[in-house]
C-alpha cells in the first residue's frame, strides 16, 4: 500500500465516483457523512466526534460525551466503503479510507503485483496446491472459534444480521420552559404519528416540525460494543442501524437482534406478540397465558422507579427461515443487563443446559436493579422454551 500524493481536486474526484456509485446510492447518511469528512480532512480541521456531531449532525452544542450516533454512522461509513472496493471499485487503483479509531479521510494507491502462480507449472503444482488446501482447511477448523449454541443460528455467514439500536423520535419548536429545541413525546413516535397529531391539532403546524436527528441514551452504546465485541470474536459482520431509520424490509432480509426500549412502539413488539404462542406485549404490559403449566400473569414493563424493572430477552423464528434475538425493557438498566448476561459464555451455557434443553426458542423476563442507569443486580424471574 504507497501513500498517495493527490491534489484537492483528484481527492473529490475519487469521493464523487464512490459517492455516485450504487452501493452508496441509497445510502443517504454515509453519502453525505463521506463528502464532510472529506471536506473537513482537506481543510485540516481537527476531527472529534462532539465536531462532527455539531457540524454534521447539526447537535446545538459541542460535548465530550461518549456519542453514538457519530460512532455508529462512521462504522457504517466504513462497511459502505469495504462494500465499494469489493464489487464495484474493486479494480480502483487509488482508493480512500477512514482508519479504525480516526475521522480523516486517507487516499492510498494500491499495489498490484503479478501472481506468483504463473509463473509455475501447473502440472506439478497441482500436488502442492491440494497439500496447501488441506493444510489450511485443518487450521482453519481448528482455530476458528464456534459460537454458542444459542446463538450459532443468529451468527452465521449464510444472511446478514442487523443489529437494530432503539432510539427515539423527536420534534423541533418551542419547549416548555419558553425557548426553542428538541422535545421528545412518547405518543409521537415515527413521522406517521407526527403527521397525524398535526391533523388532530393544526394550529401547531407554524410552531413545530420532525427533529432532524434522533434520541438514544446510554444503552445504544453499551449493547452495540457487546454485541460487536460478540461477533468479532467470531469473526462475523455486524451491521448496525437505529429503529427509527429501519424499515420492515430491512428487518425481513436477514437475521435481526433488537436492543432498546418499549415505549418507542418499535417494530419488533408486532414481531414478538406474532412468533411467541405465550407472551403478548401490549400497553406497556407483558402478558403470559395459555401455557400448559404456567398460571396467566401481567408483569408491569413501566416501573414506578428507574432504579428497578423488568427486562425481557426473546429469540423468535421470524419471516422466512430468519430469526430474531430481542432485548426489550423500559429503561437504560434492563437492556444493558441483559445484553452483557447474553455475550457471556458461562451465563449463556448455564441458561441453555438449564432451561432451553431440547427447545430451540425461548422467552425470559429478568428483574434487574441499579443506580444512575448502571445494572448492580439482575436475577431471572422465568424461562419458557417453545
Amino acid at each position: 500500500m504507497i501513500t498517495a500524493k493527490l491534489s484537492a481536486i483528484q481527492k473529490q474526484e475519487i469521493v464523487t465516483k464512490i459517492r455516485q456509485s450504487n452501493t452508496f446510492k441509497k445510502a443517504s447518511t454515509s453519502n453525505a457523512l463521506l463528502q464532510y469528512l472529506n471536506n473537513a480532512t482537506l481543510k485540516g480541521t481537527n476531527l472529534k466526534e462532539g465536531v462532527i456531531d455539531l457540524d454534521f449532525f447539526g447537535s446545538k452544542e459541542a460535548s465530550d460525551k461518549n456519542n453514538p450516533r457519530v460512532r455508529v454512522n462512521v462504522y457504517n461509513l466504513r462497511k459502505k466503503i469495504t462494500q465499494y472496493y469489493e464489487t464495484e471499485g474493486k479494480d480502483d487503483l487509488w482508493q480512500l479510507t477512514i482508519d479504525k479509531g480516526q475521522y480523516e479521510v486517507r487516499f492510498f494507491k494500491k499495489q498490484v503485483r503479478k501472481p506468483f502462480i504463473n509463473k509455475l507449472s501447473w502440472r506439478k503444482s497441482l500436488p502442492y496446491l491440494g497439500l496447501l488446501i488441506t493444510i489450511s482447511a485443518l487450521i482453519y477448523t481448528n482455530t476458528t472459534p464456534k459460537p454458542p449454541s444459542l446463538w450459532k443460528s443468529i451468527i452465521t455467514k449464510e444472511k446478514p444480521t442487523h443489529l437494530i439500536i432503539g432510539d427515539h423520535f423527536g420534534v423541533t419548536g418551542n419547549t416548555i420552559t419558553g425557548g426553542f429545541g428538541w422535545t421528545r413525546d412518547f405518543e409521537i413516535n415515527n413521522i406517521n404519528e407526527f403527521y397525524a397529531l398535526l391533523e388532530e391539532k393544526p394550529e401547531l403546524k407554524n410552531t413545530i416540525r420532525p427533529a432532524n436527528y434522533t434520541y438514544t441514551t446510554r444503552m445504544a452504546a453499551l449493547a452495540a460494543q457487546q454485541f460487536e465485541r460478540l461477533y468479532q470474536h467470531y469473526n462475523q459482520d455486524l451491521d448496525i442501524r437505529f429503529s427509527t431509520l429501519t424499515s420492515i424490509s430491512v428487518i425481513k432480509e436477514g437475521n435481526a437482534i433488537y436492543a432498546g426500549p418499549i415505549k418507542n412502539k418499535n417494530q419488533f413488539i408486532h414481531f414478538f406478540n406474532e412468533a411467541n404462542p405465550y407472551f403478548t406485549i401490549a400497553n406497556g404490559e407483558l402478558h403470559l397465558s395459555n401455557h400448559p403449566q404456567l398460571k396467566d400473569t401481567i408483569f408491569n414493563l413501566k416501573p414506578p422507579i428507574v432504579e428497578e424493572e423488568y427486562a425481557i430477552v426473546s429469540k423468535y423464528p421470524s419471516i422466512g427461515d430468519s430469526e430474531h434475538f430481542v432485548f426489550f425493557s423500559d429503561h437504560d438498566i434492563g437492556v444493558s443487563a441483559t445484553a452483557e448476561y447474553f455475550t457471556n459464555k458461562d451465563s449463556i451455557q448455564n441458561f441453555v443446559n438449564t432451561y432451553l434443553k431440547d427447545k430451540k426458542y425461548f422467552t425470559a423476563i429478568f428483574k434487574v436493579k441499579g443506580q444512575h442507569r448502571t445494572n448492580t443486580d439482575i436475577k431471572l424471574e422465568m424461562a419458557v422454551g417453545f
